[in-house]
């Protein structure tokens, strides 16, 4: 008799579109593009890496018996997808080498190669004696998303062209910075680190970009995330989901020494405004010319790109706050790649003068700080 299992479809897709993120790099070893199925007990573990990810997923399944096999990741992944939903029956004829797996469904059929799992590499397992922490899902992953914006993209900087996880009894930053900007968020968080020799009560992990990019996509925004870590790599953790990472080890710049310590005075705008008309007078920009010129002329604020040979763009809005004459100018992406993502209808802008850095963060964010720091480019001459 053949062996067979049911799984659900849905539950099977979900979990294949977080496991092909392993299946993306191009690997030496030809088991590493497979996606590893090994069934037992009414249980399907799914397996895949690529030596610097690892996933590890675990899905019910009717049926009984036990079996482990290797089947192509992305043919797998491709055919889950386009099938019709409900229960997926999955069968391996018992004649024969044993190389053939059967996908069935409501009148859809396919065969796939399967190949013995020999080959595949063990995946990284913690310690249980290393520290771990446990983060809100929700409020982890949106300090992610505003903490990763700044992230470099040189791949030769190791160390800026990863997000850095500053993790203490009391609290969680994350933070990004390419030399040019630097974006920090805090959380207030119980996480419950200990306090050692070696860590003092902190701990920072840089984590590459694409990893901080998978966390925020594949993890379920209930409950907790289990978070741990050795020498080479860090774990993270759902129910039924685990991934690691390696370490990005080189040294983080101390972005503590760039955090400015007083900044008096403030403007604020609408950010959708202030979005559309960046939109417009970017037009102008190309890759030499990236500046947008920002005149506070109480209460309008006048923003303008000029090219040197297309001329000007330029348009204004009202604002609100300090009412002294101001001109500032930015590179345009750093601003419009910070308001894309930044929440809430107000943005603020905080400063001290018209030559140091400023600040921008968002009033409407409550249950974390966020600080955007950006450098102004000093024209000679206004227009």
């Amino acid at each position: 008799m053949n062996f067979q299992v049911q799984v659900s479809r849905e539950r099977l897709d979900k979990v294949l579109s977080v496991l092909k993120h392993a299946l993306e790099k191009r690997v030496t070893l030809p088991i590493l593009q497979h996606v590893i199925m090994d069934i037992s007990d009414q249980t399907m573990t799914l397996k895949t890496t690529d030596m610097e990810l690892a996933f590890e997923a675990t899905l019910p399944i009717e049926g009984s018996g036990s079996k482990m096999v290797a089947v192509p990741g992305k043919k797998l992944v491709e055919t889950v997808r386009i099938y019709p939903e409900g229960i997926l029956t999955l069968e391996w004829p018992d004649e024969g080498n044993g190389n053939r797996m059967w996908m069935r469904a409501k009148g859809f059929n396919s065969e796939h190669n399967v190949q013995h799992a020999e080959g595949f590499p063990e995946l990284p397992v913690l310690d249980s004696s290393k520290d771990m922490v446990k983060l809100p899902v929700a409020l982890f992953k949106k300090a992610i998303q505003l903490g990763a914006i700044a992230t470099s993209k040189d791949a030769t900087k190791a160390a800026i062209s990863g997000v850095l996880l500053h993790l203490t009894k009391k609290y969680v930053r994350v933070v990004s910075t390419d030399g040019f900007r630097l974006a920090v968020v805090e959380f207030q968080c119980d996480t419950g680190l200990k306090v050692s020799e070696s860590s003092k009560g902190e701990e920072k992990i840089i984590v590459p970009k694409r990893a901080i990019d998978i966390i925020h996509s594949s993890f379920d925004e209930d409950g907790l995330l289990e978070v741990s870590w050795d020498d080479r790599s860090l774990f993270v953790n759902q129910p039924n989901l685990k991934f690691s990472t390696r370490r990005v080890t080189a040294n983080y710049p101390a972005y503590e020494k760039v955090l400015p310590a007083e900044l008096p005075h403030h403007v604020t705008v609408d950010r959708e405004e202030f979005i559309k008309i960046l939109k417009f007078v970017g037009l102008k920009k190309d890759d030499y010319n990236k500046n947008v010129r920002l005149f506070f002329e109480f209460p309008n604020l006048r923003v303008m790109v000029q090219h040197p040979d297309e001329g000007i763009n330029q348009a204004s809005l009202n604002f609100s706050g300090a009412e002294q004459p101001l001109e500032l100018a930015f590179n345009i992406d750093y601003l419009t790649e910070l308001l894309d993502k930044l929440p809430g209808d107000l943005v603020e802008y905080q400063f001290k003068d018209d030559v140091g850095q400023g600040l921008f963060m968002s009033p409407s964010l409550q249950e974390m700080s966020f600080k955007y720091i950006l450098m102004p480019v000093k024209f000679g001459n206004s227009n």
